[in-house]
């Protein structure tokens, strides 16, 4: 068994979930926040003797067991508030940090391929700020651009040419080294593979300049669909272990 963890509205996941169950990924569970959230039984075992474990029964009856786990394509980034508006106002703060301990403990626990862990900047991998990411890019070897920040003017790069706009950017996803995405050169494949490194982001979607190939943004929850099948097929040998 497989899970694909993401939003009713992840048109990318859905898209990547459809074609790695035509590639046999099989059998493929989609799990939503709120199938997780509203489920009738959880059972989560941690011990310094026996490996942890997690078992949770959805509402639909159906079970899922740690054991029969053999791999996790994660794109929830957080939990929302919807979940927790049926509780007393005072408790729906505290309630919702429970669930999230609770998502980052079991899906770190997992003794398979997980494409992202949890951390505590986000259930699918670190949502970092521009300062940190561009930091780290230059730290990979990715060209930056000056980097300002104030309390007034926000953050800003260097000024991007009038041509650059939607369907103008460079973007590729890294997944465990293997940059997948238009053609780069060696160097800025391999400092794009850093990246993913450095970040400690197994999953990662980074974006560069059209024009000059510098780092523009990058982020734990890329589109999929940008990829193509040459993606699905890395997810795929990903999560089957056969990277």
């Amino acid at each position: 068994m497989w899970l694909l963890l993401c939003t009713s509205d992840d048109h990318p996941a859905l898209w990547a979930g459809e074609r790695l169950r035509a590639r046999g990924l099989s059998p493929l569970v989609v799990l939503t926040p709120e199938l997780l959230h509203f489920s009738f039984r959880w059972q989560h075992r941690l011990g310094n003797e026996d490996p942890p474990s997690v078992e949770f029964t959805l509402a639909d009856g159906r079970v899922i067991r740690s054991a029969e786990i053999r791999g996790v394509l994660n794109r929830i980034g957080g939990l929302s508030p919807h979940l927790v508006s049926h509780l007393a106002a005072g408790d729906q703060s505290y309630a919702l940090q429970e669930w999230t301990a609770l998502h980052i403990s079991w899906l770190s626990a997992l003794q398979v391929p997980v494409l992202n862990r949890p951390v505590m900047q986000g259930l699918c991998g670190a949502w970092r700020h521009a300062s940190e990411w561009t930091w780290l890019a230059g730290q990979a070897g990715l060209r930056t651009t000056p980097f300002k920040q104030n309390g007034s003017s926000g953050v800003a790069h260097e000024p991007l040419p009038p041509s650059y706009g939607v369907g103008q950017s460079r973007a590729v996803v890294v997944v465990d080294g293997s940059v997948v995405g238009p053609a780069l050169p060696p160097g800025t494949a391999a400092a794009c593979a850093a990246l993913g490194r450095l970040s400690d982001t197994r999953l990662l979607g980074i974006e560069l300049h059209p024009r000059t190939g510098a780092f523009v943004s990058a982020t734990p929850r890329p589109d999929l669909r940008l990829g193509g099948d040459a993606l699905v097929t890395v997810l795929h040998q990903t999560l089957t272990g056969h990277a």
